[in-house]
């Protein structure tokens, strides 16, 4: 298998996205450290898929805990292969209304983690010519109202892969985002019935993603299928990305 004797971190793995990475790097041959604040989660997950996961409780909002979660994967596991860095909160505020202490934490976790878990695992994934995965978001690529610190956390999520991608190409080490779209996880399907069915609409493959889809294309970026592929962001939406946006002609006759 892909991942047969490669040792993994995946965080935000208590639930949604990271979950099913997490398992799915398992099915496939790895070992996982499972990171998130949320420890009932990461011991569901250690319950469901045994020995070859070992779950880290850590808050990344605080960046000492950030840098003990990768030393601690390293030593639990004996090295490293693949980061994936995928926890994320989001928050609701247009920037003349946001509270200056939301901005910090979305930009504490979002973005300021994955660059101290990228910085310190970078050591462990030269070692072994390894790979990160990023989970930005379609957010990260275009604006939404009413999201300015989740967008500017995404965008420079982005940017952040293809710096890393750049400067540690010679070393070994592939970098690499998918960036969701409207995705079922537990935010989303937290929401109103009306509200899930407006965001749905807006996907032309009318239907929300599966986390499972989503781990697919993590897990392939991670793999040594993806050798020669560094530096991207692979939208993974439905073909939400594709759509300028105006309305389909077609619907509009019916209307009329």
């Amino acid at each position: 298998m892909d991942f047969d004797g490669k040792c993994a971190l995946v965080t935000g793995a208590a639930s949604g996205i990271g979950r099913a990475t997490a398992r799915l790097l398992v099915q496939r041959g790895a070992r996982v450290v499972a990171a998130d604040i949320d420890a009932g989660g990461l011991h569901a997950l250690e319950a469901e898929l045994g020995g070859a996961v070992i779950p880290h409780t850590a808050d990344l909002e605080q960046p000492a805990q950030v840098e003990a979660m990768v030393a601690a994967a390293v030593a639990a596991l004996g090295g490293l292969d693949v980061l994936v860095s995928n926890a994320g909160v989001g928050a609701v505020g247009r920037a003349g209304e946001l509270d200056p202490a939301v901005w910090r934490r979305i930009m504490a976790i979002d973005l300021d983690a994955a660059f101290l878990a990228a910085r310190a695992a970078l050591p462990a994934l030269i070692a072994r010519r390894g790979a990160m995965v990023f989970t930005a978001s379609v957010s990260g690529m275009a604006a939404d109202y009413g999201l300015t610190p989740y967008n500017v956390a995404k965008a420079g999520l982005i940017g952040l892969v293809r710096n890393l991608a750049v400067d540690y190409a010679a070393e070994g080490v592939r970098v690499n985002a998918i960036s969701p779209g409207y995705t079922s996880t537990p935010p989303t399907e937290a929401m109103p019935a009306g509200v899930q069915a407006a965001y749905v609409g807006r996907v032309p493959m009318g239907r929300a993603g599966r986390p499972e889809e989503i781990a697919e294309v993590i897990a392939f970026l991670a793999s040594e299928r993806a050798s020669y592929l560094t530096g991207q962001n692979i939208a993974v939406d439905g073909g939400l990305m594709a759509h300028t946006g105006w309305p389909d002609p077609a619907t509009l006759r019916a209307a009329q």
